[in-house]
């Protein structure tokens, strides 16, 4: 079935379901960024608990060298910003999902009594 052939009110609703799948998409990816982001952190984390002599941190293109233990709650501070903005893009992913879901299902049943 072509475009044209849909009615007004299906042909809007197919626009629908394409925003919401590329915003799912985005948000999706965030989230993903988001979850790398806190396995790199607990990877810090973990070599700075095994660090044992002077301990450096990068900020731009220079060294510098840092105490241990600002390090971990700068770590430690990161991590749950990130965990908090990754539970956030979860809770906005399953809202997406959802709406998607019912709209495509509406869809389908325009098209089935089209």
């Amino acid at each position: 079935m072509k475009m044209a052939e849909l009615s007004k009110e299906a042909q809007e609703e197919l626009i629908q379901l394409q925003n919401l799948q590329r915003q799912l998409q985005i948000v999706s990816s965030q989230r993903q960024r988001f979850d790398i982001d806190v396995i790199q952190i607990d990877s810090a984390l973990a070599e700075l608990e095994k660090a044992d002599g002077k301990i450096f941190k990068a900020i731009g293109t220079l060294l510098l060298e840092a105490k241990g233990g600002e390090l971990k709650k700068e770590f430690n501070d990161r991590r749950k910003d990130v965990i908090a903005r990754t539970e956030t893009l979860k809770k906005q992913e399953e809202k997406l999902r959802i709406k998607a879901d019912e709209l495509q299902k509406s869809l389908e049943k325009a098209l089935k009594n089209a």
